[in-house]
């Protein structure tokens, strides 16, 4: 990294990352200033994933550090910009003995980037105890075979025909929640930060129950806000056009609204009877008690104007 900096000549350099990093940022900050000799600012506002690359740096540095995630190859990053990956090593050797009376025959083994590092062992502790294990290469917004984003389990549905189960190793429920929905296959769930091994099949119906009741509210609407991030990774602006027509086809008005960071209030003022969100589809799984109307996905949206059929759901993921 540091040799990095000092390569693009840079005298001021901007920091970004996640909430969960951001603790170390100052600590950074000042190893950067005394092995480089450059300034440093840190940019402050919520950072979610390699799609959330601040704007406006240049305004301010002339690099920009992202911590913490892996690049998303098809977005066309500047040449000022480097990717620093976090690796989060955790002892999870006590959690084996627990998982292998879970698992079938052939499993599709998934992660994201910060345990990315242990799917070698993993995939031989599966082999040596007699297992089929399938690692699946996703599209072009992954860089990693077996990787996951909350936009993007295409590593996994390329191999679903394949395997039995998954088997997900990280923190956090929405990556395999998302299989869960997606590929109708069993998902155990290794989380090295909770120390416990679990499935998801209660939660995966759960959420789904929600889905269907955001679904049956927006059924009567008459208006939809249809959100549109200005976050790079996240902006489907001709997503929103097209959903915009649909709505007026069918009888419905529809509003495009632009945002970088999704707040309720910033939307109070504006009438609607639901909302949908194009940007991550974490939003409407995660928030939606957060805002007073319902708030649904692209294809829940198609569902509410009669287009699509509840059998057909799944859930929202960005492809390119």
């Amino acid at each position: 990294m540091a040799e990095w900096i000092t390569k693009k000549n840079a005298r001021v350099v901007a920091l970004q990352m996640p909430e969960g990093l951001k603790v170390y940022c100052q600590k950074i900050l000042e190893d950067l200033e005394t092995k480089t000799k450059v300034k440093c600012i840190i940019m402050a506002d919520s950072c979610y994933g390699a799609c959330d690359l601040s704007s406006d740096f240049d305004k301010f540095a002339d690099v920009l550090v992202h911590f913490g995630h892996a690049e998303i190859p098809s977005m066309r990053v500047k040449e000022n910009i480097l990717f620093v990956e976090a690796e989060i090593r955790v002892d999870y050797s006590p959690l084996l003995p627990k998982l292998l009376p879970k698992l079938k025959r052939s499993i599709g083994l998934v992660t994201t980037v910060q345990h990315i590092n242990c799917l070698p062992f993993l995939r031989s502790w599966l082999l040596d105890n007699d297992k089929q294990v399938f690692v699946g290469k996703g599209g072009t917004r992954l860089k990693y075979e077996g990787q996951l984003l909350g936009c993007d389990i295409s590593a996994a549905t390329s191999i679903e025909d394949k395997v039995e189960q998954f088997l997900y190793f990280g923190s956090g429920d929405f990556h395999p929640l998302a299989l869960a929905i997606q590929t109708k296959k069993p998902v155990i769930v290794v989380d090295p930060i909770a120390q416990e091994v679990r499935e998801l099949k209660d939660l995966a119906d759960r959420v789904l129950r929600q889905r269907h009741g955001a679904i049956a509210r927006a059924s009567n609407a008459k208006k939809f806000l249809i959100l549109v991030s200005t976050k790079s990774g996240q902006n489907r602006i001709n997503l929103a056009f097209s959903l915009r027509q649909l709505a007026i086809d069918n009888g419905r008005k529809a509003d495009i609204v632009l945002m970088n960071e999704f707040d309720p209030d910033s939307l109070l003022p504006l009438e609607a009877d639901a909302y949908v969100s194009t940007a991550c589809p974490r939003l409407a799984v995660d928030d939606f008690l957060r805002y007073s109307k319902p708030m649904l996905t692209p294809l829940e949206m198609e569902i509410t104007l009669g287009l699509r059929k509840w059998s057909e759901y799944e859930l929202d993921q960005i492809d390119s």
